[in-house]
């Protein structure tokens, strides 16, 4: 008997899953239609202590309740339906320019996440090639960012991938997953990461491969390997991307704020408006994007139902920020004094944020733009330093430079730039 220990623990993102009938979202696929891992749709994943998944039941107990001088106490539960799984883990965020098949490319380890999360077309891990309507797109040394857009995200259903997850000698198959939120965390000690959160439909355990890191393969574990790891991991040929291990850490504390009235931060032109630009060092704050996933689960007597499918509801887009009240026509008490006079009339006070990770010139940083959000007014802590908490949520956008307006239609909600 062997004991199985977190820090021996190793996640991999895998979109080698099947594409329909009984093998939808199933890593591998099925025997008779199988789906090869290797490095075009597999990437070890490095996540932070604490990540965790778990799949619950749904139980349903009967019981009596009768009179007599020896009524029948006894109770019969059954086990009605087991809950879509969840899974949440943590990962920093960290630029990097590295080679993909061969060509420098700016990248990121945690891309396949942030393409999953707006997205149902998965992108080639390994191929400096873009895919035509997914989220994530490398860019090339020197030139343009990364970028991650929501303008594919319209879609009832998401990617499917799955998630393997190895401890010691045990490993899980968590298969037919989506992604369905992300927070970040501004907390100004802390380096910049993401929490990310989601659903699946089912764990499946299997007895763990050998890692070849020399050759980035897994291979089956002699004497150890039943038939669906041989099945899945049959030698040399499943490959995956390693984890990057040179990218850098960004400090949130170098990170920088650009708050201005009106939607993109630009003078509207009628009537005419000037933008207004606010200092905001922050002190802290969040942002989370959420795709509000809701699973359909069948109520079928004498089984144990599962989850059937999920659909993708309110894509939403929302956060706060803190920071100290300062006296200033473009400080923080500016910012509460415009919108309180503002308050009786103004119904959705338009405003731009963009928010750059590690600071706004550095040259690893990534940057999340919104360039339509709708802030409510500021609340106040009275603390030995007076400070403020501004709430925000991003909208969507139409319309011409100065002559924007909201769009609830549109999807351009965020954009997320990665520089390094």
């Amino acid at each position: 008997m062997s004991f199985n220990l977190l820090r021996n623990s190793r996640v991999f993102f895998t979109t080698a899953v099947g594409t329909s009938g009984s093998g939808l979202g199933v890593i591998g696929g099925t025997t008779s239609t199988p789906v090869a891992i290797s490095k075009t749709n597999t990437r070890e994943i490095q996540v932070l202590d604490g990540f965790g998944f778990n799949q619950n039941t749904t139980s349903e107990t009967v019981t009596l309740n009768e009179t007599g001088a020896t009524p029948v106490r006894g109770q019969r539960s059954f086990n009605t339906q087991l809950d879509p799984v969840d899974f949440n883990m943590t990962t920093y965020i960290r630029p990097v320019e590295t080679s993909v098949d061969g060509t420098s490319l700016v990248t990121a380890e945690e891309a396949p996440l942030w393409n999953a999360l707006f997205s149902s077309v998965a992108m080639n891990m390994n191929s400096a090639t873009p895919v035509a309507s997914a989220a994530w797109t490398n860019a090339a040394a020197g030139a343009s960012p990364a970028t991650c857009v929501v303008t594919n995200s319209n879609k009832h259903q998401l990617l499917r991938f799955g998630l393997i997850i190895i401890m010691d000698s045990t490993c899980f198959l968590i298969d037919d997953c989506v992604l369905n939120t992300a927070t970040i965390d501004f907390g100004i000690d802390a380096i910049a990461s993401v929490q990310w959160s989601g659903q699946a439909k089912a764990i499946r355990r299997v007895n763990a491969p050998d890692i070849d890191d020399s050759n980035n393969d897994f291979q089956p574990k002699v004497g150890e390997a039943d038939a669906t790891t041989l099945a899945l991991f049959p030698g040399t040929t499943s490959t995956f991307l390693p984890k990057i291990t040179t990218a850098v850490f960004l400090a949130n504390k170098l990170s920088v704020v650009e708050l201005k009235s009106n939607i993109g931060g630009v003078a509207i032109t009628s009537p005419a408006t000037a933008s207004t630009t606010y200092n905001l060092p922050l002190t802290g704050g969040n942002l989370t994007i959420s795709n509000n996933v809701s699973y359909l689960t069948p109520a079928v007597i004498g089984v144990v139902n599962q989850p059937a499918t999920y659909f993708a509801g309110t894509r939403a887009i929302s956060g706060s920020m803190t920071a100290y009240l300062r006296t200033g026509t473009t400080e923080t008490a500016g910012l509460l004094g415009k919108l309180l006079s503002d308050a009786s009339t103004d119904v959705d006070p338009a405003f731009y944020i963009k928010i750059a990770i590690g600071g706004s010139s550095a040259t690893d940083r990534v940057e999340i733009e919104m360039p339509a959000v709708v802030l409510t007014i500021p609340t106040i802590a009275t603390e030995q330093v007076i400070s403020t908490t501004i709430n925000f949520t991003a909208q969507g956008k139409n319309g011409t430079s100065g002559a924007e307006y909201f769009d609830l239609t549109q999807a351009n909600e965020i954009n997320i730039k990665y520089f390094a």
